[in-house]
């Protein structure tokens, strides 16, 4: 059991040590489900849009809002763990695309609505491809850092939030 635990540890540390230059450091980290819900209420989606989620992590996002709103959605991750825990959680529903994809590299002009919890250090280039790549209407929510050059259309501090951080809706 110790050995199966420290060969997931040792995995997990790799697959994170391998996308550094990707990820500049950021980490997988779940968004917790007071967070998903507070976005899922403030941006109400109807079936045929399509969510796109930047560094969708185990893909919380993405089930949680096909599942409430019967949308598709796209998750884009480079950490190999991280993709194949989502692969895994949201096998057989056919709404949820995984890609193990630099979504720097991705046209993102299809999404109706845009997820995020990167680091702050990508902000400033990410605006830009946001304004280069979405159409007007499209709704962005960033978790914890705000869009330079953006202003935001409400500001929500959900309750349970460990730190009371806040969560960005943006509409281009």
């Amino acid at each position: 059991m110790a050995g199966g635990l420290f060969a997931l540890k040792i995995s997990y540390v790799l697959s994170t040590a391998l996308v550094l230059p990707i990820t500049q450091g950021a980490l997988y980290v779940s968004t917790s489900r007071v967070r998903v819900a507070a976005f899922m209420d403030a941006v109400p989606m109807k079936p045929g849009q399509l969510l796109v989620d930047l560094g969708c992590g185990d893909g919380r996002v993405l089930r949680m809002a096909t599942k409430r709103y019967g949308i598709k959605t796209i998750g884009y991750e480079v950490n190999w763990m991280a993709c194949l825990i989502a692969r895994l959680l949201c096998m057989g529903d056919r709404t949820i695309k995984i890609k193990r994809k630099n979504f720097w590299k991705e046209n993102l002009s299809a999404a109706d609505v845009v997820f995020c919890y990167l680091y702050p250090d990508v902000m400033q280039r990410l605006s830009k491809k946001l304004i280069s790549d979405l159409k007007p209407g499209t709704v962005v929510a960033s978790c914890n850092f705000s869009m330079p050059g953006f202003t935001p259309s409400n500001v929500l501090r959900p309750g349970g939030s460990l730190h009371n951080d806040p969560l960005y809706i943006y509409h281009i």
